[in-house]
């Protein structure tokens, strides 16, 4: 239904000034031409006729086409205006007759105009009713009864019973007297029942006009045609204007309604003041026979006892009605407070002033108060005082918002609250709200925001979030002012957290974050992006200031600090970007990245900040690992070999596998070059299997039942078949398990998971296993005790020179404690040499004794003499004199 827009003026249609001005020119024509005579020919007063009907046509085409109306209006519309065009053919009959044209036109004219009488009372005949109901349809019939009886009396009294006034009774006059009544009551009834039953699709005003017509038309012809006693001239030119006057109206009425939109439809009601009105009519002609004694006394008694006993009925049929609806009103009243009272939303109503004067029980539980208690209160005194709600202040506004309400035991729920102004309302008088309980539900809203926008482990910000804070930090911010980030990236951490267990690595991502939360300013946003990976915006800091973050954020990272039961110190790896407002968010990103990746290139602990060009370090770098892979696919790779020997008699036991790169155009290339490129990319892996395969193949052909050593990285200890791929290399060499060492660091050795279960596998296996670099990480006397270890290794950092030799002493002392194999590396010195002897060190290796070598030259120098017998340790028996020896001059044969 279209919006209600303003009605257009009734007289802005030409047309229909046309029509008014034109009947008013042939009612005072005529009216004077009573008192006059005649101011022209007959035949021109038809015209005039004519001329009313004409602009009358053309206002019921419009309304036919209107299509804002509705089917049925359309229809009654095309109906009519045919009817009314069958009276231009009547006034040309009348005009062709009054010029004397035939005797037989003015008995064509009069049956013309009968049909088109009936043309024009069809449509309303079969319009229908608005009333719903049978009670409802019986009164309306009793209403139409009570005005027809009304009318007829009327008609008969003042119109038809004139035909018989000399008291003279003839079949003629009995026909003309029914005529008259009948085409007196067929238009009363047809008025009656447009305007009292009412039809919807029509206007309403509309249908007042078309009633007015059907009586004027239907009352006025037969009276002009019957009736003993006309004026002089035809009535016929007084009744036909004002009748299509009355239809132009009409239509003119339906155009202007239906084009200001939606009408209020009518309420329906149980009485109707016109069959009252019928009464009062007749009562007065009661009244007026008894003073003027007309002799009509009997038959207007009787229409009066008649039309006495349809209002009673009618009147009877509307208690019926009322009682019905009280009924339903009392249902729907018991129906509605029993809604609200067990409805779970509280419906409060205010009055002007802001004070409580209802309140529903809903009170109770979702305010914890009693509604009696409420009422008189101010009903901003309930909400939490950061909450000003908004108040619909014209009558017929609604307002829906969310407010929090004090509950009874100090806190606030969350409310959700529809108010609608009343205030013109008489029933209400206020403000009627309806409110629920919605606290749960921001919670959890809340709840899912923040988990979407925050890190689960460590509460930070997540990549999302911080991605946010960053583009409105740039696009916020000017030119000039500083937009700086930093990645930071923890070293060793896939170590530390497959070592050690994933709870250990949560707590230690957890003790990063709040470090780094101290660390920066209160305007600083910390991010954890994922994995090991943080990252900081700084908003406003330059350079200098961001710095002096860093060294607060690493100094605070570098305490020590018990971390699932260990302790440690963390060191990390920072990629620094110095931006502006408006740089792109992305762009900032990518640089931050290029210059963490330079930081990882360069280890532990870096600070890279990024500089134009380090785009050409990270291609150097994907440079790097391809020619690295193709390196191992293709053979470049060559292994080298440092002897370890027995102390003090430099005695070959055995070697340690040493990987180099035969690159095709930069030459031999030490683990140096290439090992970080292969742990970053992952290459360790491929790279550890190929120098595995290769140093136990080696060995197999060594005498004397030799071992090897292979050193082993976290990442292969994390592969779930490292085992199955020893086992294999093992088999296809020949090679025993005994006489294999994999050498790892202490803090692969403290770890939990794969790494645990494939050193288990391997020790079951027969092959044995070495902490490297001992005395660097967590050496602990619970770690020998429970590390299933055959051999130690001192690092080199602690074999002793000029300064003291304590730590080597208690190393040495640890492994006989454990019956362990000690072992030196890292020997440059003869005095280095004989000291750790004189500390009991039975193995060692280093410069002093033998730089790492080809395969081929350990042959050599192995095939010297043939080995004495060897124990499964690898150790020649103690009496053995047959072994590989290095002379002082570190390459000499023993004899």
């Amino acid at each position: 239904m279209r919006a209600p827009s303003a009605r257009p003026p009734l007289f802005a249609d030409r047309a229909f000034l046309a029509v008014t001005a034109l009947t008013i020119v042939a009612a005072g024509a005529f009216l004077l031409q009573e008192h006059t005579g005649p101011l022209w020919p007959g035949p021109v007063n038809w015209l005039l006729l004519v001329a009313v009907i004409v602009p009358t046509l053309m206002l019921c085409r419009r309304a036919e086409t209107d299509p804002a109306s509705a089917p049925v209006v359309r229809r009654y519309w095309r109906t009519a205006r045919a009817g009314i065009t069958l009276f231009v053919g009547v006034a040309v009959l009348r005009i062709l007759a009054g010029a004397g044209a035939g005797d037989g036109l003015l008995a064509a004219s009069v049956v013309l105009h009968v049909l088109a009488g009936l043309v024009l009372t069809w449509p309303l005949v079969g319009l229908p009713f608005s009333a719903r109901g049978r009670a409802r349809l019986v009164g309306v019939w009793l209403d139409l009864g009570t005005l027809t009886a009304a009318a007829g009396l009327l008609i008969w009294h003042f119109v038809a019973s004139a035909q018989f006034d000399d008291g003279r009774v003839s079949a003629v006059r009995v026909a003309s007297a029914v005529v008259i009544m009948g085409a007196g009551l067929n238009g009363v009834y047809l008025a009656a029942k447009v305007v009292l039953a009412g039809v919807d699709a029509f206007a309403r005003r509309g249908l007042a006009w078309i009633g007015g017509s059907a009586l004027i038309g239907g009352l006025g012809s037969a009276i002009s045609f019957l009736h003993p006693h006309q004026p002089t001239g035809n009535l016929l030119l007084l009744v036909l204007p004002l009748a299509a006057f009355t239809t132009a109206t009409g239509a003119r009425v339906q155009v202007v309604d239906t084009a200001a939109g939606a009408r209020p439809q009518r309420a329906p009601r149980g009485y109707s003041l016109m069959p009252y009105v019928a009464i009062a009519a007749v009562d007065a002609l009661m009244i007026y026979n008894n003073v003027e004694h007309t002799g009509s006394g009997l038959l207007i008694d009787g229409v009066a006892v008649t039309l006495t006993t349809l209002v009673v009925i009618r009147q009877l049929i509307a208690f019926r009605l009322n009682d019905a609806l009280l009924a339903r009103i009392g249902v729907q009243e018991k129906r509605f407070r029993l809604l609200v009272q067990n409805s779970t939303d509280m419906v409060t109503i205010t009055d002007p002033s802001g004070t409580l004067i209802y309140v529903s029980p809903a009170a109770r539980t979702m305010l914890g108060a009693d509604p009696d208690d409420l009422i008189g209160t101010p009903v901003m005194r309930l909400m939490h005082p950061d909450d000003r709600p908004p108040v619909p202040e014209a009558p017929g506004d609604v307002t829906t918002y969310q407010v929090r309400a004090r509950h009874a035991d100090g806190s606030h729920r969350w409310l959700e609250v529809t108010s609608a102004n009343l205030t013109d309302e008489p029933s209400v008088g206020g403000i009627v709200s309806n409110a629920r309980d919605i606290t749960e539900t921001r919670e959890v809203r809340d709840r899912l925001s923040y988990e979407a926008s925050h890190d689960p482990l460590t509460s930070l910000a997540n990549r999302s979030l911080f991605g946010k804070r960053l583009a409105a930090a740039v696009s916020g911010a000017g030119p000039d002012t500083p937009v700086g980030i930093v990645l930071v990236d923890l070293h060793d951490f896939k170590t530390i957290n497959d070592s050690l267990g994933h709870a250990t690595g949560d707590a230690l991502l957890v003790h990063v974050a709040e470090r780094l939360r101290a660390g920066v300013r209160p305007a600083d946003t910390v991010a954890r992006l994922g994995g090991d990976e943080f990252a900081v915006l700084f908003e406003g800091a330059d350079s200098a200031a961001v710095d002096q973050v860093l060294t607060r954020i690493m100094t605070a990272l570098l305490e020590p600090a018990v971390i699932g039961g260990e302790p440690m110190t963390v060191r990390a790896r920072f990629g620094v970007v110095d931006g502006h407002g408006g740089d792109d968010p992305g762009d900032l990103l990518r640089r931050a990245g290029i210059a963490m990746h330079e930081a990882k290139a360069r280890g532990q602990g870096a600070v890279e900040r990024y500089r134009p060009g380090m785009e050409a370090h990270g291609a150097e770098r994907r440079r790097r690992v391809t020619e690295l892979h193709t390196a191992i696919e293709t053979g470049q790779l060559v292994t080298y070999f440092q002897p370890v020997v027995t102390l003090p008699d430099g005695r070959i036991t055995g070697a340690e596998a040493l990987v180099r790169w035969q690159h095709p155009t930069e030459g031999l290339l030490g683990p140096g070059a290439f090992i970080d490129t292969a742990e970053q990319s992952g290459l360790i892996v491929a790279l550890g299997a190929w120098v595995l395969r290769d140093a136990v193949r080696e060995a197999a052909g060594w005498p004397g039942g030799r071992t090897v050593s292979v050193n082993v990285s976290a990442r292969q200890l994390r592969e779930p078949n490292f085992p199955d791929l020893v086992a294999a290399a093992l088999r296809d060499s020949g090679l025993p398990a005994h006489r294999l060492t994999v050498e790892i660091t202490e803090s692969l050795a403290v770890g939990g998971g794969a790494t645990s279960d494939n050193l288990r596998a391997l020790r079951d296996s027969g092959v044995r296993l070495s902490l490297d670099d001992f005395g660097t990480g967590a050496s602990t006397l619970s770690l020998l005790a429970s590390f299933p270890a055959d051999q130690i290794k001192l690092d080199r950092s602690f074999v002793p020179d000029d300064d003291s030799s304590a730590i080597a002493d208690a190393v040495v002392q640890m492994a006989r404690a454990f019956g362990l194999q000690a072992v030196a590396e890292g020997v440059e010195t003869a005095e280095q040499a004989a000291r750790l002897t004189a500390l009991g060190y039975e193995r060692a290796q280093g410069f002093y004794f033998a730089r790492p070598m080809p395969a081929a030259d350990l042959r050599a120098l192995m095939s010297g003499t043939s080995s004495g017998g060897a124990s499964p340790s690898g150790a020649s028996s103690s009496g053995a004199s047959a072994g590989s020896r290095i002379d002082r001059r570190r390459l000499r044969e023993a004899p």
